[in-house]
């Protein structure tokens, strides 16, 4: 989540399989003819990537999460949240292409990842199912979110993951579809080398994971996301902030949460950090 923003948010929390989708309406400073709320409120379309939807504690059912969410709690506590949303897809990228389409995989032509090359059996003798084709990109014969918004006279921005075709950077990509501002960093998922128990994050003012106040590493995709709201935040915008966490490398910039969390789940890391697996 974006936690360094001052503006108010309603917000809905909507489960979809594989992720957690945070949908913020933030108030604009156009204020409508009464004054007594904006013309246009701004739009935040928070995507974490391979979040299991009952890994944050707002969404606890059963046994309470281990993992600590306090600022989607503080989010699904002013709004509202959504207990029948489902995935269109188990993977990430035809799932991103139905929320920015509206569509279903199947008819974006996106129904899972990578894709555009002829089917053939993923192991001769152990997987021999074929799937069936799918194209190696998003189709752009619908009119996208960003689209829809700018014609209703949105500045639309993008931050984070994108990966709506075969590699990060084919085409299409945000500007392809309706989005004025976008960049796409790898931010604190870069490699950690020469493995994951190295490179963690100091308070040197050089390092580009530095640790804020808060003691949690510099994440340049969150950044960016701040940056698009600072320099739009007197106009209607729509902002799509796909973080990348807790995509894989498994790995976290931050000793003390890794510390913390091995304590908390009662796990070991491994004597050998190479064999660190995920």
């Amino acid at each position: 989540m974006i936690k360094k923003t001052s503006l108010p948010l309603l917000g809905h929390i909507v489960r979809v399989g594989h992720s957690v989708v945070a949908v913020a309406a933030m108030f604009s400073g156009i204020a409508s003819a009464d004054d007594s709320r904006p013309a246009r409120s701004n739009v935040l379309l928070v995507l974490a990537d391979d979040l299991g939807w009952q890994d944050v504690k707002c969404y606890d059912i059963d046994e309470p999460s281990p993992f600590e969410t306090p600022n989607i709690d503080a989010l699904a506590q002013k709004g509202v949240m959504f207990w029948q949303g489902y995935s269109p897809a188990p993977s990430c990228a035809p799932s991103r292409g139905a929320i920015m389409t509206g569509a279903h995989p199947a008819r974006t032509q996106l129904t899972h990842v990578v894709g555009g090359t002829p089917p053939a059996a993923y192991h001769k003798t152990a997987h021999r199912m074929m799937p069936p084709w799918y194209s190696g990109r998003m189709s752009t014969d619908y009119v996208s979110l960003a689209q829809a918004l700018r014609g209703n006279g949105y500045t639309t921005g993008h931050s984070g993951k994108w990966h709506l075709a075969k590699k990060h950077f084919s085409y299409p990509q945000p500007e392809d579809i309706g989005f004025d501002w976008t960049r796409s960093h790898a931010g604190t998922t870069q490699k950690m080398t020469p493995h994951r128990l190295t490179g963690f994050a100091t308070n040197d003012p050089k390092d580009p994971y530095r640790l804020d106040q808060n003691g949690f590493a510099t994440h340049e995709l969150s950044e960016d996301a701040l940056t698009f709201v600072r320099e739009h935040k007197d106009q209607p915008f729509f902002l799509f902030y796909a973080t990348k966490l807790v995509h894989a490398p498994i790995h976290t910039r931050s000793e003390r949460l890794l510390k913390k969390y091995v304590e908390k789940l009662g796990v070991e890391l491994p004597e050998n950090p190479k064999e660190w697996k995920g």
